[in-house]
């Protein structure tokens, strides 16, 4: 957070019930904009909740999963005795479903700013869908914005590496499974 300034627009994807999207408020004021985006209904009325309580007039809540193309997931809540937050939910396969499964809509990162500003650091903890957020953004990372990203397998790490490095990108990991993605 403590490359976010006053003005920036922060990109907040997976972000659960805001505990960054409290944080980056704080850092971008009055003039900058925050989008926080939430697959899960429940969680996404918590993020509402939260940010309304605080007083943050500029954070936005899209109750939308980020995915590679606009249009509809299938979502996967977390148990919440495995993980309290529910903080583990995960976009899944359509063909594994269960109780817990259930549609929802879905927007890539480039049709989402056809209509709003584009981002200057984007926060990323989608539990696994992390190439498929990016490969829906190469207009968003033309703009070079910064990334910080948690990367939930091995060959995503590998994938993201590629991608990054080849729009010029420098990384820096600061453990196996997080990574800051700096424009160069």
């Amino acid at each position: 957070m403590q490359r976010l300034r006053p003005g920036m627009v922060f990109y907040d994807l997976g972000a659960n019930i805001g505990f960054f999207t409290l944080l980056a408020a704080r850092a971008v004021g009055p003039t900058g904009k925050i989008f926080a985006f939430e697959a899960d209904p429940e969680l996404a009325q918590y993020l509402a909740e939260h940010i309304e309580r605080n007083g943050v007039r500029t954070a936005r809540v899209i109750r939308r999963a980020v995915w590679s193309s606009t249009g509809t997931v299938t979502f996967r809540r977390a148990d919440a005795s495995a993980s309290p937050d529910r903080g583990l939910g995960r976009v899944v396969s359509a063909s594994t479903p269960s109780e817990d499964t259930f549609a929802v809509p879905c927007i890539s990162l480039d049709d989402f700013v056809g209509e709003e500003p584009l981002p200057d650091f984007i926060k990323c903890d989608v539990e696994g869908a992390e190439v498929q957020v990016f490969a829906g953004a190469r207009k968003v990372l033309e703009h070079r914005p910064l990334v910080a990203c948690e990367v939930h397998s091995d060959d995503n790490r590998v994938q993201l590496t590629q991608l990054f490095s080849s729009l010029g990108y420098s990384l820096n990991w600061f453990t196996p499974q997080h990574m800051l993605a700096v424009p160069a």
